[in-house]
């Protein structure tokens, strides 16, 4: 992988450098360009039955949702946008099993954050995402945390063409990309896609790569971005393992990829993909480099938007090199799931879709399977309460698109029994 990396950078190097300004008529077009996409994108709100966009150009604008875009359809200029949420969370006393463990309820400001663009000229921004977590503290920073979440510059060349350079959002599953809470129908993100889940979200990197739209409905995007830390990894998965743009050890990369299709109105189909080896950086394996785990996750996924109703459906899975793993011994992250695997099926309908109403009232349910350790190396023995399926149930109000106060019942089973549900409101925004 990393011989792959200086042709590549050299590459795209070129190509930025070879691209010119546009020209005055180049410019004009582009702009007209710019608003017919913005239009027909709000008129496939409407025909789709969902909320029209909150501002011009919503709705995964290079690869994007609608806050964290923005800078995108703005002028030249700064941009700054932003979403945050609240979340109060009842959890039930008794465990799957009928245990009495009264665990205390809590609320919490679950996340601030800010989007900070610029656009330079018609072919050159800059993008950033900067996020405050449990009101600025955390268990491992009791004096605050800040985190970067993206900051990029994106070169738009053409509309096939683009290259993009920074620390990026991997193009993995719905959420990774698209979380501001509007978005989400539910109080929390699915178990299968969040921190501890199948796909770690959110879920970024330091790298470089190109998107675009091609002919045919389809776009794309592929990423070379630092590997995984495998010494952070645990029975939990992967998700410790993210390097998170932090002193990251570059001894290996990772592709990342993205394509989806869209054949009808308000449809997606596509799949993702991370390929690269792990690095495991630890005080007791030197050099560096000596043990590496080949990491590869895989998805697929497909969303449906018609006449109110919304449908979702995404299945991964995840692969560790099991001799690689084995070879660890006793080592904390020998107990990393060899292979992992998740999915849910989630369907939602806006009650008010035909009443010509900004406001949208959207009961949901979802149905989530997974499984952190369905593999484990030899030697390790795997925990049943990693096997898990979920039951949601609830209702997102959006008084205005940019709004959602939020309510739903989880029923959390495991094959340990000790399975907790609880209930759960949230009041989220974006701007």
């Amino acid at each position: 992988m990393k011989r792959i990396l200086t042709p590549l950078a050299g590459a795209l190097l070129a190509t930025a450098l070879a691209a010119q300004q546009p020209s005055d008529t180049d410019k004009r077009v582009t702009e007209l360009e710019r608003r017919l996409d913005a239009l027909s994108r709000q008129l496939e709100q409407q025909q789709t039955g969902s909320a029209p966009p909150a501002v011009e150009g919503e709705g995964g604008n290079y690869g994007l949702g609608t806050a964290a875009s923005k800078v995108y359809s703005a002028p030249v200029g700064v941009s700054i946008g932003g979403y945050g949420e609240i979340l109060y969370q009842n959890f039930d006393g008794k465990l799957q099993n009928g245990t009495y463990a009264p665990q205390n309820n809590q609320i919490d400001t679950l996340r601030a954050v800010f989007y900070f663009g610029y656009h330079f000229n018609d072919w050159i921004v800059f993008n950033s995402e900067v996020e405050f977590e449990h009101s600025g503290y955390s268990d491992a920073h009791p004096e605050g945390e800040a985190i970067v979440e993206f900051a990029y510059l994106d070169f738009l060349l053409r509309k096939e063409f683009n290259i993009r350079a920074g620390q990026l959002l991997l193009p993995l599953g719905f959420i990774n990309e698209i979380h501001e809470p509007p978005a989400v129908l539910s109080t929390a993100r699915p178990f299968v896609e969040r921190e501890g889940g199948i796909i770690p979200t959110t879920w970024h990197e330091n790298g470089a790569g190109i998107h675009g739209e091609l002919p045919g409905d389809l776009d794309y995007r592929i990423y070379l971005v630092n590997g995984l830390n495998a010494a952070n990894f645990n029975a939990g998965g992967i998700s410790d393992g993210r390097q998170d743009g932090n002193l990251a050890n570059a001894e290996r990369f990772a592709l990342t990829g993205r394509l989806d299709w869209h054949p009808l109105l308000g449809s997606t189909l596509g799949f993702g993909f991370y390929r690269g080896n792990s690095v495991v950086e630890t005080p007791y394996e030197a050099p560096i480099s000596a043990i590496t785990i080949p990491t590869t996750l895989a998805e697929v996924h497909g969303e449906y938007r018609a006449q109110g109703w919304q449908f979702r459906a995404l299945y991964v899975r995840t692969t560790l090199g099991q001799a690689e793993v084995g070879s660890l011994g006793s080592a904390a992250p020998a107990a990393v799931g060899t292979r992992q695997w998740g999915g849910y099926l989630e369907a939602g309908y806006d009650l008010l879709s035909h009443s010509g109403s900004r406001q949208a009232l959207i009961p949901f349910l979802r149905w989530e399977r997974l499984n952190l350790q369905q593999q484990v190396a030899p030697g390790v023995l795997a925990d049943p309460a990693n096997d898990q399926t979920v039951h949601t149930g609830g209702l997102s109000w959006k008084p205005i698109p940019q709004v959602a106060i939020k309510a739903d019942y989880s029923q959390v089973r495991n094959g340990a029994g000790t399975g907790r549900n609880q209930w759960n409101l949230a009041l989220g925004y974006e701007f």
